[in-house]
Protein backbone atom coordinates (compact mmCIF):
# COMPACT_ATOMS: atom_id res chain seq x y z
CA UNK A 1 0.00 0.00 0.00
CA UNK A 2 1.37 3.40 -1.03
CA UNK A 3 0.01 6.33 0.97
CA UNK A 4 -1.34 9.50 -0.61
CA UNK A 5 1.52 11.56 0.85
CA UNK A 6 4.12 9.16 -0.48
CA UNK A 7 2.53 9.02 -3.93
CA UNK A 8 2.59 12.81 -4.12
CA UNK A 9 6.21 12.96 -2.98
CA UNK A 10 7.63 10.25 -5.25
CA UNK A 11 5.43 10.86 -8.28
CA UNK A 12 4.14 7.30 -8.47
CA UNK A 13 0.83 5.69 -7.47
CA UNK A 14 -1.01 2.43 -8.00
CA UNK A 15 -4.32 2.56 -9.84
CA UNK A 16 -5.48 -0.26 -7.55
CA UNK A 17 -5.01 0.49 -3.84
CA UNK A 18 -5.45 -3.16 -2.85
CA UNK A 19 -1.96 -4.33 -3.74
CA UNK A 20 -2.21 -7.44 -1.56
CA UNK A 21 -4.83 -9.12 -3.73
CA UNK A 22 -3.34 -12.54 -4.55
CA UNK A 23 -5.58 -12.98 -7.59
CA UNK A 24 -4.27 -9.85 -9.25
CA UNK A 25 -1.51 -10.88 -11.63
CA UNK A 26 -0.55 -7.43 -12.84
CA UNK A 27 -0.42 -4.12 -11.02
CA UNK A 28 -0.82 -0.80 -12.83
CA UNK A 29 1.06 2.32 -11.73
CA UNK A 30 0.75 5.95 -12.73
CA UNK A 31 4.00 7.89 -12.89
CA UNK A 32 4.70 11.63 -12.97
CA UNK A 33 7.20 12.97 -15.48
CA UNK A 34 9.72 13.74 -12.73
CA UNK A 35 9.57 10.27 -11.13
CA UNK A 36 13.11 8.92 -10.79
CA UNK A 37 14.27 5.75 -12.51
CA UNK A 38 15.45 4.42 -9.15
CA UNK A 39 11.92 4.69 -7.75
CA UNK A 40 10.51 2.89 -10.77
CA UNK A 41 13.05 0.07 -10.41
CA UNK A 42 12.35 -0.22 -6.66
CA UNK A 43 8.59 -0.49 -7.31
CA UNK A 44 9.21 -3.12 -10.00
CA UNK A 45 11.36 -5.14 -7.62
CA UNK A 46 8.97 -4.84 -4.67
CA UNK A 47 5.65 -5.45 -6.43
CA UNK A 48 6.77 -7.85 -9.16
CA UNK A 49 4.68 -7.86 -12.34
CA UNK A 50 3.83 -4.19 -12.91
CA UNK A 51 2.84 -1.93 -15.80
CA UNK A 52 3.62 1.80 -15.81
CA UNK A 53 1.60 4.54 -17.49
CA UNK A 54 3.09 7.08 -19.84
CA UNK A 55 4.64 9.92 -17.79
CA UNK A 56 2.00 12.47 -16.74
CA UNK A 57 2.54 16.15 -16.10
CA UNK A 58 2.14 17.35 -12.52
CA UNK A 59 -1.42 18.66 -12.96
CA UNK A 60 -2.77 15.49 -14.57
CA UNK A 61 -0.98 13.28 -12.05
CA UNK A 62 -2.42 15.22 -9.08
CA UNK A 63 -5.94 15.01 -10.50
CA UNK A 64 -5.57 11.26 -11.04
CA UNK A 65 -4.33 10.44 -7.55
CA UNK A 66 -7.02 12.65 -5.99
CA UNK A 67 -9.62 10.44 -7.70
CA UNK A 68 -7.81 7.23 -6.72
CA UNK A 69 -7.42 8.12 -3.04
CA UNK A 70 -10.75 9.92 -2.64
CA UNK A 71 -12.46 8.97 0.63
CA UNK A 72 -9.69 6.47 1.42
CA UNK A 73 -8.38 6.30 4.98
CA UNK A 74 -4.79 5.99 3.82
CA UNK A 75 -4.72 9.72 3.11
CA UNK A 76 -4.02 10.02 6.85
CA UNK A 77 -0.54 11.13 7.90
CA UNK A 78 0.16 7.69 9.30
CA UNK A 79 -1.41 4.32 8.74
CA UNK A 80 -1.68 1.36 11.04
CA UNK A 81 -0.26 -1.96 9.91
CA UNK A 82 -1.32 -5.20 11.54
CA UNK A 83 1.57 -7.58 12.18
CA UNK A 84 -0.85 -10.50 12.45
CA UNK A 85 0.57 -13.97 12.91
CA UNK A 86 4.31 -14.18 12.36
CA UNK A 87 6.68 -17.11 11.89
CA UNK A 88 9.78 -17.63 14.00
CA UNK A 89 12.91 -15.65 13.22
CA UNK A 90 14.75 -18.85 12.22
CA UNK A 91 12.00 -19.77 9.75
CA UNK A 92 11.93 -16.24 8.35
CA UNK A 93 15.72 -16.30 7.90
CA UNK A 94 15.62 -19.64 6.07
CA UNK A 95 12.86 -18.35 3.80
CA UNK A 96 14.74 -15.14 3.00
CA UNK A 97 18.01 -16.96 2.30
CA UNK A 98 16.43 -19.71 0.23
CA UNK A 99 17.61 -20.13 -3.33
CA UNK A 100 14.18 -19.17 -4.67
CA UNK A 101 14.08 -15.92 -2.70
CA UNK A 102 17.64 -14.92 -3.65
CA UNK A 103 17.06 -15.58 -7.35
CA UNK A 104 13.72 -13.74 -7.35
CA UNK A 105 14.32 -10.27 -5.93
CA UNK A 106 10.79 -9.29 -6.93
CA UNK A 107 9.34 -11.67 -4.34
CA UNK A 108 8.88 -9.43 -1.31
CA UNK A 109 7.01 -11.94 0.89
CA UNK A 110 10.17 -13.32 2.58
CA UNK A 111 11.31 -9.76 3.38
CA UNK A 112 7.93 -8.90 4.90
CA UNK A 113 7.99 -12.10 6.97
CA UNK A 114 11.53 -11.38 8.15
CA UNK A 115 10.81 -7.79 9.19
CA UNK A 116 7.56 -8.74 10.94
CA UNK A 117 9.37 -11.51 12.83
CA UNK A 118 12.14 -9.12 13.93
CA UNK A 119 9.63 -6.54 15.16
CA UNK A 120 7.49 -9.14 16.94
CA UNK A 121 10.49 -10.69 18.69
CA UNK A 122 11.78 -7.26 19.73
CA UNK A 123 8.40 -6.32 21.20
CA UNK A 124 8.15 -9.63 23.03
CA UNK A 125 11.52 -9.01 24.66
CA UNK A 126 10.73 -5.38 25.50
CA UNK A 127 13.36 -3.82 23.21
CA UNK A 128 13.35 -0.04 22.88
CA UNK A 129 15.17 0.16 19.52
CA UNK A 130 16.01 -2.06 16.53
CA UNK A 131 19.21 -1.35 14.60
CA UNK A 132 19.89 -2.38 10.99
CA UNK A 133 23.58 -1.88 10.21
CA UNK A 134 25.08 -2.43 6.77
CA UNK A 135 28.77 -3.34 6.88
CA UNK A 136 31.23 -4.47 4.22
CA UNK A 137 31.06 -8.10 5.31
CA UNK A 138 27.63 -8.44 6.94
CA UNK A 139 24.22 -6.92 7.52
CA UNK A 140 23.76 -6.89 11.29
CA UNK A 141 20.41 -6.61 13.05
CA UNK A 142 20.52 -5.63 16.71
CA UNK A 143 18.14 -4.60 19.47
CA UNK A 144 18.56 -2.41 22.53
CA UNK A 145 17.36 -4.32 25.55
CA UNK A 146 17.56 -2.80 29.04
CA UNK A 147 19.94 -0.19 27.63
CA UNK A 148 22.28 -2.81 26.15
CA UNK A 149 22.82 -3.51 22.42
CA UNK A 150 22.37 -7.19 21.55
CA UNK A 151 23.10 -8.70 18.13
CA UNK A 152 20.20 -10.93 17.11
CA UNK A 153 21.04 -11.72 13.49
CA UNK A 154 23.79 -11.31 10.89
CA UNK A 155 22.98 -11.67 7.20
CA UNK A 156 24.86 -11.24 3.94
CA UNK A 157 25.28 -7.54 3.04
CA UNK A 158 23.43 -7.92 -0.28
CA UNK A 159 20.23 -8.61 1.68
CA UNK A 160 20.31 -5.15 3.26
CA UNK A 161 18.76 -3.19 0.37
CA UNK A 162 15.64 -5.39 0.32
CA UNK A 163 14.96 -5.06 4.04
CA UNK A 164 15.80 -1.35 4.19
CA UNK A 165 13.54 -0.62 1.21
CA UNK A 166 10.71 -2.39 2.99
CA UNK A 167 11.29 -0.31 6.14
CA UNK A 168 11.29 2.88 4.06
CA UNK A 169 7.99 1.94 2.44
CA UNK A 170 6.44 1.36 5.86
CA UNK A 171 7.75 4.71 7.12
CA UNK A 172 6.66 6.63 3.98
CA UNK A 173 10.28 7.51 3.27
CA UNK A 174 11.72 8.18 -0.19
CA UNK A 175 13.11 4.78 -1.17
CA UNK A 176 15.22 6.21 -3.98
CA UNK A 177 17.11 8.66 -1.72
CA UNK A 178 20.16 6.93 -0.28
CA UNK A 179 22.52 9.90 0.11
CA UNK A 180 20.76 11.91 2.82
CA UNK A 181 19.43 11.10 6.32
CA UNK A 182 15.64 10.68 6.40
CA UNK A 183 12.97 10.27 9.08
CA UNK A 184 9.63 8.50 9.03
CA UNK A 185 7.07 6.85 11.25
CA UNK A 186 4.61 3.97 11.16
CA UNK A 187 2.10 2.47 13.56
CA UNK A 188 1.88 -1.29 14.06
CA UNK A 189 -0.88 -3.27 15.71
CA UNK A 190 -0.06 -6.55 17.41
CA UNK A 191 -3.13 -8.01 19.05
CA UNK A 192 -4.44 -5.26 21.33
CA UNK A 193 -1.06 -3.55 21.48
CA UNK A 194 -0.43 -0.43 19.35
CA UNK A 195 3.19 0.49 18.69
CA UNK A 196 4.28 3.84 17.31
CA UNK A 197 7.63 3.41 15.53
CA UNK A 198 10.00 6.24 14.64
CA UNK A 199 12.34 5.42 11.74
CA UNK A 200 15.67 7.11 11.09
CA UNK A 201 17.97 6.38 8.13
CA UNK A 202 21.61 7.43 7.83
CA UNK A 203 24.00 6.91 4.90
CA UNK A 204 27.37 5.41 5.87
CA UNK A 205 30.47 4.35 3.97
CA UNK A 206 29.19 0.77 3.81
CA UNK A 207 25.57 1.53 2.97
CA UNK A 208 22.49 2.77 4.76
CA UNK A 209 21.90 2.32 8.46
CA UNK A 210 18.38 2.31 9.92
CA UNK A 211 17.13 2.59 13.50
CA UNK A 212 13.52 1.87 14.48
CA UNK A 213 12.52 3.28 17.89
CA UNK A 214 9.60 1.40 19.43
CA UNK A 215 7.10 3.48 21.39
CA UNK A 216 4.21 1.46 22.79
CA UNK A 217 1.11 3.65 23.04
CA UNK A 218 -0.12 1.45 25.89
CA UNK A 219 3.05 1.97 27.90
CA UNK A 220 2.31 1.14 31.50
CA UNK A 221 2.16 4.17 33.75
CA UNK A 222 4.18 3.80 36.95
CA UNK A 223 2.69 5.45 40.01
CA UNK A 224 4.93 8.00 41.72
CA UNK A 225 5.16 5.91 44.89
CA UNK A 226 6.27 2.91 42.82
CA UNK A 227 9.37 4.55 41.31
CA UNK A 228 11.43 3.32 44.28
CA UNK A 229 12.66 6.80 45.18
CA UNK A 230 14.33 7.11 48.59
CA UNK A 231 11.68 8.23 51.08
CA UNK A 232 13.15 11.71 51.64
CA UNK A 233 13.32 12.37 47.88
CA UNK A 234 9.80 11.03 47.33
CA UNK A 235 8.29 13.23 50.03
CA UNK A 236 10.13 16.37 48.83
CA UNK A 237 9.33 15.76 45.18
CA UNK A 238 5.66 15.02 45.91
CA UNK A 239 5.29 18.31 47.79
CA UNK A 240 7.03 20.25 44.97
CA UNK A 241 4.65 18.83 42.36
CA UNK A 242 1.73 20.23 44.34
CA UNK A 243 3.05 23.80 44.39
CA UNK A 244 1.06 26.34 42.34
CA UNK A 245 4.00 27.67 40.33
CA UNK A 246 7.70 27.25 39.64
CA UNK A 247 9.95 25.02 37.54
CA UNK A 248 10.70 21.35 38.22
CA UNK A 249 13.45 19.71 36.16
CA UNK A 250 14.33 16.04 35.70
CA UNK A 251 17.83 15.46 34.32
CA UNK A 252 19.85 12.54 33.03
CA UNK A 253 21.16 10.98 29.82
CA UNK A 254 18.94 9.69 27.02
CA UNK A 255 17.03 6.60 28.09
CA UNK A 256 17.31 7.21 31.83
CA UNK A 257 13.56 7.33 32.48
CA UNK A 258 13.09 11.10 32.74
CA UNK A 259 9.77 11.12 30.89
CA UNK A 260 8.46 8.25 33.02
CA UNK A 261 9.14 10.32 36.15
CA UNK A 262 7.32 13.33 34.68
CA UNK A 263 4.32 11.18 33.73
CA UNK A 264 4.21 9.76 37.26
CA UNK A 265 4.29 13.29 38.69
CA UNK A 266 1.41 14.38 36.46
CA UNK A 267 -0.58 11.28 37.36
CA UNK A 268 -0.26 12.18 41.06
CA UNK A 269 -2.10 15.50 40.52
CA UNK A 270 -4.65 14.46 37.89
CA UNK A 271 -7.64 14.67 40.22
CA UNK A 272 -6.88 18.04 41.83
CA UNK A 273 -9.06 20.13 39.50
CA UNK A 274 -6.15 21.50 37.44
CA UNK A 275 -5.88 22.34 33.76
CA UNK A 276 -2.88 20.22 32.77
CA UNK A 277 -1.40 20.57 29.28
CA UNK A 278 1.67 19.08 27.61
CA UNK A 279 3.88 19.59 24.56
CA UNK A 280 5.78 16.38 23.79
CA UNK A 281 7.91 14.62 21.21
CA UNK A 282 6.52 12.00 21.10
CA UNK A 283 3.40 11.46 23.19
CA UNK A 284 4.36 8.20 24.91
CA UNK A 285 1.38 7.72 27.24
CA UNK A 286 -2.12 9.08 26.67
CA UNK A 287 -3.81 10.64 29.70
CA UNK A 288 -7.60 10.99 29.77
CA UNK A 289 -8.68 14.45 30.86
CA UNK A 290 -5.57 16.41 29.90
CA UNK A 291 -4.52 18.07 26.64
CA UNK A 292 -1.42 16.60 25.01
CA UNK A 293 0.18 18.19 21.94
CA UNK A 294 2.65 16.47 19.62
CA UNK A 295 5.64 18.41 18.28
CA UNK A 296 5.60 18.64 14.47
CA UNK A 297 8.81 20.27 13.25
CA UNK A 298 7.82 19.98 9.59
CA UNK A 299 4.88 22.29 10.26
CA UNK A 300 6.89 24.63 12.50
CA UNK A 301 5.37 23.38 15.76
CA UNK A 302 8.39 23.01 18.03
CA UNK A 303 8.56 23.05 21.83
CA UNK A 304 8.83 26.84 22.01
CA UNK A 305 5.90 27.53 19.67
CA UNK A 306 3.77 24.85 21.31
CA UNK A 307 4.51 26.28 24.75
CA UNK A 308 3.55 29.79 23.64
CA UNK A 309 0.22 28.46 22.33
CA UNK A 310 -0.44 26.51 25.55
CA UNK A 311 0.04 29.67 27.64
CA UNK A 312 -2.99 31.16 25.86
CA UNK A 313 -5.11 28.17 26.95
CA UNK A 314 -5.36 29.08 30.68
CA UNK A 315 -3.17 26.20 31.97
CA UNK A 316 -2.31 25.47 35.60
CA UNK A 317 0.35 22.83 34.96
CA UNK A 318 2.49 22.54 31.83
CA UNK A 319 4.75 19.65 30.89
CA UNK A 320 7.42 20.43 28.29
CA UNK A 321 9.01 17.25 26.93
CA UNK A 322 12.50 18.76 26.80
CA UNK A 323 14.21 22.12 27.14
CA UNK A 324 16.76 21.96 24.35
CA UNK A 325 17.14 25.52 23.01
CA UNK A 326 17.33 29.09 24.35
CA UNK A 327 13.83 30.07 23.22
CA UNK A 328 12.14 27.12 24.94
CA UNK A 329 14.18 27.75 28.09
CA UNK A 330 13.19 31.43 28.16
CA UNK A 331 9.47 30.80 27.60
CA UNK A 332 9.38 27.94 30.13
CA UNK A 333 11.04 29.93 32.90
CA UNK A 334 8.89 32.99 32.29
CA UNK A 335 5.78 30.77 32.42
CA UNK A 336 6.93 29.35 35.76
CA UNK A 337 7.11 32.78 37.40
CA UNK A 338 3.73 33.92 36.11
CA UNK A 339 1.53 31.50 38.04
CA UNK A 340 2.16 28.19 36.23
CA UNK A 341 3.83 25.00 37.39
CA UNK A 342 6.20 23.84 34.63
CA UNK A 343 7.74 20.36 34.50
CA UNK A 344 10.44 19.51 31.98
CA UNK A 345 13.66 17.58 31.29
CA UNK A 346 17.27 18.57 30.64
CA UNK A 347 20.25 16.57 29.43
CA UNK A 348 22.81 16.98 32.22
CA UNK A 349 24.80 14.48 34.26
CA UNK A 350 23.96 15.84 37.71
CA UNK A 351 21.17 17.70 39.45
CA UNK A 352 23.24 20.80 40.14
CA UNK A 353 24.51 20.69 36.53
CA UNK A 354 21.03 21.86 35.49
CA UNK A 355 21.85 25.38 36.68
CA UNK A 356 24.94 25.56 34.45
CA UNK A 357 22.97 24.14 31.54
CA UNK A 358 20.27 26.80 31.87
CA UNK A 359 22.95 29.49 31.96
CA UNK A 360 24.52 27.98 28.83
CA UNK A 361 21.11 28.37 27.17
CA UNK A 362 21.23 32.10 27.89
CA UNK A 363 18.88 32.26 30.88
CA UNK A 364 19.75 35.07 33.30
CA UNK A 365 20.79 33.91 36.80
CA UNK A 366 18.02 35.95 38.47
CA UNK A 367 15.43 34.14 36.31
CA UNK A 368 16.81 30.75 37.36
CA UNK A 369 16.78 31.63 41.06
CA UNK A 370 13.24 33.05 40.83
CA UNK A 371 11.70 30.11 39.00
CA UNK A 372 13.55 26.89 39.85
CA UNK A 373 11.97 24.83 42.65
CA UNK A 374 13.94 21.57 42.49
CA UNK A 375 15.95 19.27 40.23
CA UNK A 376 15.98 15.48 40.12
CA UNK A 377 18.78 13.59 38.37
CA UNK A 378 18.35 9.91 37.65
CA UNK A 379 19.88 6.85 36.03
CA UNK A 380 18.62 3.40 35.07
CA UNK A 381 21.00 0.62 36.13
CA UNK A 382 20.91 -2.93 34.81
CA UNK A 383 20.10 -5.55 37.42
CA UNK A 384 21.39 -9.08 37.82
CA UNK A 385 19.27 -11.79 36.26
CA UNK A 386 17.68 -13.46 39.29
CA UNK A 387 18.01 -16.87 37.67
CA UNK A 388 21.83 -16.74 37.44
CA UNK A 389 22.76 -14.00 39.93
CA UNK A 390 24.95 -16.19 42.15
CA UNK A 391 27.05 -17.35 39.19
CA UNK A 392 27.53 -13.73 38.06
CA UNK A 393 28.63 -12.65 41.55
CA UNK A 394 31.09 -15.54 41.72
CA UNK A 395 32.59 -14.38 38.41
CA UNK A 396 33.42 -11.03 40.03
CA UNK A 397 30.25 -9.03 39.52
CA UNK A 398 30.40 -7.63 43.04
CA UNK A 399 34.10 -6.74 43.03
CA UNK A 400 35.20 -5.78 39.51
CA UNK A 401 35.18 -2.11 38.43
CA UNK A 402 35.88 -3.09 34.84
CA UNK A 403 33.08 -3.91 32.41
CA UNK A 404 33.15 -7.58 31.45
CA UNK A 405 30.82 -10.18 29.92
CA UNK A 406 28.84 -12.29 32.35
CA UNK A 407 27.99 -15.86 31.34
CA UNK A 408 24.26 -15.49 31.96
CA UNK A 409 21.56 -17.99 31.08
CA UNK A 410 18.84 -18.51 28.50
CA UNK A 411 16.38 -16.38 30.49
CA UNK A 412 18.59 -13.27 30.16
CA UNK A 413 19.91 -14.03 26.65
CA UNK A 414 23.23 -15.02 28.25
CA UNK A 415 23.98 -11.48 29.39
CA UNK A 416 23.68 -12.07 33.14
CA UNK A 417 21.49 -8.95 33.37
CA UNK A 418 17.74 -8.59 33.23
CA UNK A 419 15.61 -5.53 33.97
CA UNK A 420 16.66 -2.14 35.32
CA UNK A 421 16.30 -0.12 38.50
CA UNK A 422 16.29 3.66 38.93
CA UNK A 423 18.52 5.70 41.23
CA UNK A 424 17.81 9.34 42.04
CA UNK A 425 19.63 12.51 43.04
CA UNK A 426 17.62 15.41 44.48
CA UNK A 427 18.50 19.10 44.65
CA UNK A 428 16.15 21.40 46.57
CA UNK A 429 16.59 25.05 45.58
CA UNK A 430 16.41 26.64 49.04
CA UNK A 431 16.94 30.31 49.94
CA UNK A 432 20.72 29.86 50.31
CA UNK A 433 21.08 28.35 46.82
CA UNK A 434 18.72 30.91 45.28
CA UNK A 435 21.00 33.68 46.56
CA UNK A 436 24.10 31.97 45.18
CA UNK A 437 22.45 31.41 41.78
CA UNK A 438 21.21 35.01 41.64
CA UNK A 439 24.73 36.29 42.41
CA UNK A 440 26.07 34.21 39.52
CA UNK A 441 28.16 31.86 41.69
CA UNK A 442 28.86 28.36 40.40
CA UNK A 443 27.40 25.62 42.55
CA UNK A 444 29.62 22.82 43.80
CA UNK A 445 28.68 19.63 45.54
CA UNK A 446 29.50 20.98 49.01
CA UNK A 447 26.92 23.74 48.55
CA UNK A 448 24.09 21.26 48.32
CA UNK A 449 25.26 18.08 50.02
CA UNK A 450 22.66 18.44 52.79
CA UNK A 451 19.88 18.85 50.26
CA UNK A 452 20.54 15.86 48.04
CA UNK A 453 21.06 12.13 47.87
CA UNK A 454 24.17 11.15 45.97
CA UNK A 455 23.83 8.94 42.88
CA UNK A 456 27.09 7.13 43.59
CA UNK A 457 26.00 6.26 47.13
CA UNK A 458 22.70 4.91 45.84
CA UNK A 459 24.50 2.77 43.27
CA UNK A 460 27.03 1.37 45.76
CA UNK A 461 24.17 0.45 48.12
CA UNK A 462 22.60 -1.58 45.31
CA UNK A 463 25.92 -3.35 44.74
CA UNK A 464 26.09 -4.31 48.42
CA UNK A 465 22.51 -5.54 48.25
CA UNK A 466 23.47 -7.78 45.27
CA UNK A 467 21.00 -6.03 42.98
CA UNK A 468 23.47 -4.72 40.38
CA UNK A 469 27.10 -5.57 39.46
CA UNK A 470 29.79 -3.13 40.55
CA UNK A 471 30.89 -2.33 37.00
CA UNK A 472 27.34 -1.13 36.27
CA UNK A 473 27.44 1.21 39.27
CA UNK A 474 30.80 2.62 38.17
CA UNK A 475 29.79 2.92 34.51
CA UNK A 476 26.58 4.82 35.18
CA UNK A 477 27.90 7.23 37.83
CA UNK A 478 31.32 8.13 36.38
CA UNK A 479 30.29 11.77 35.90
CA UNK A 480 28.49 12.13 39.21
CA UNK A 481 31.36 14.02 40.80
CA UNK A 482 31.93 16.48 37.99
Amino acid sequence: MISFQKASKLGIASEDLELNDKTQTQKKFLIRNDCSQETIEDIRRIYGNVVFSDPLNAEDFDKSIQKIYKNKSIIDDEHMISLGETISLDEATQSLLSKTSIENNNDDAPVIQMLNSIITQSLAKGASDIHFETNDESFDIKMRLDGNIINILSLRPEISSRIISRIKILGQINISERRLPQDGRVTFKLGKQIIDVRISTLPTGSGERVVMRMLGKQNQLIKLNKLQMPENIYNNFKSQVRKPHGLILVTGPTGSGKTTTLYSAIDSILNLGLNIMTIEDPIEISFPGISQTQVNSKLGLNFAEGLKAILRQDPDVIMVGEIRDPETASVALRASITGHLVLSTLHTNTAYGAISRLRDLGVDPYMISSSLNCVIAQRLLRKYCLNCRNESINLGGKSSDQLFKLDGCEQCDYSGLHGRIAIFDYLNINAHLKNKISDGDLLIKEDSINERSNLSNEAINLVEQKVIPKFEAVRMTLNDNE
